[in-house]
């Protein structure tokens, strides 16, 4: 393709996704970022999480405005793996796998619905975890890893054969660099079962070939910080632990080359409602929603308008 060639369909690249990216993830649709798990465990210990999460997204914003919006949504479906290993009380290693499926319906004004969908493995964060301190009082747990670039990339719509916008992709296609840092204070204010719980995200991306390879797409960087109390009861030998979280994430607008895509990046305030039943120290049942509080996004995108996750949590002992 010649440069003149290259510059004007690039150009028509950067129309056509900034008119259909909606709140773009970690991973094309993966909540990565805000999954880690970050955390110490006793040494020699094992811990596996398997969770399913629902994201609904059919409120439309420009800013911090909502619009009218009846005519497109999004649903994203994830089910995710996490597991850690521990070495020593200090040393551990973090790994989150997914399989991610969204599905975007698009009405037109003369009723029809065009529906696009995507589905496979996506991308794989391995972390090696240092954890200071692990008491009974205050714990510390920072983690540094690649997210690698293993899930699908290169989905393409099966109406009409087109590869999808990068949004919508199961896999981000770039091996990108993610930070993390995680802190516990048990017992706060000397009340028994209550915790200050503290934890921040980093990601820094790089590009990935697109379209035939001719362009670079990168998701901009990402930083998630999440702050919340948890409160363990003990209602007939079962522990139940309601929590309540306010997360903070910013992103920078994704770019084709050295152009900033419309209709991406931005900064989201959401409130977290969680519970946790743990029938015994083994094993638990997880539950949280998601709900805006604000937003001020970079143009018109599509963003969350509820979020529930569900999991189940196994730790192995090693006595």
């Amino acid at each position: 393709m010649s440069l003149k060639g290259k510059y004007i369909v690039l150009v028509f690249l950067i129309v056509i996704v900034s008119r259909v990216n909606g709140q773009t993830c970690c991973s094309g649709g993966t909540p990565i970022t805000g999954n880690l798990g970050i955390q110490g465990i006793e040494s020699k210990s094992w811990y596996f999480q398997l969770s399913y999460d629902f994201n609904r997204l059919d409120n439309l914003y420009s800013g911090t405005e909502k619009l009218n919006n009846n005519l497109s949504e999004r649903l994203t479906q994830t089910v995710m793996l996490q597991t850690i290993y521990s070495f020593t009380e200090k040393f551990s290693v973090n790994g989150l796998f997914t399989h991610v499926y969204q599905k975007r319906t698009i009405n037109t004004s003369s009723g029809d619905a065009h529906v696009t969908e995507a589905n496979g493995l996506g991308d794989i964060v391995l972390l090696a975890q240092y954890t200071p301190f692990l008491s009974l009082k205050r714990s510390l747990t920072m983690a540094i890893g690649p997210k690698l670039p293993v899930g699908k990339f290169n989905a393409t719509d099966s109406e009409f054969g087109l590869v999808l916008s990068p949004d919508l992709q199961p896999g981000s296609g770039s091996l990108d660099g993610i930070i993390g840092v995680n802190f516990s204070e048990y017992h706060l204010f000397n009340v028994t079962g209550l915790t200050f719980n503290s934890s921040a995200g980093f990601r820094i991306t790089t590009p990935a070939q697109r379209f035939e390879g001719d362009f670079d797409y990168r998701f901009g960087n990402e930083t998630i910080i999440a702050i919340g109390l948890q409160k363990n009861l003990i209602i007939k030998k079962i522990g139940l632990s309601p929590s309540l979280y306010f997360n903070f994430r910013n992103t920078f607008q994704d770019k084709i080359e050295d152009l900033q895509v419309a209709g991406t990046g931005g900064i989201w305030i959401n409130m977290f409602l969680g519970l946790s039943i743990e029938p015994s120290n083994y094993w638990a049942i997880n539950f949280s929603g998601e709900l805006p509080v604000y937003k001020n996004l970079n143009g018109t995108q599509l963003t969350t308008t509820y979020r529930i996750n569900i999991g189940v949590a196994i730790k192995i002992f090693n006595n």
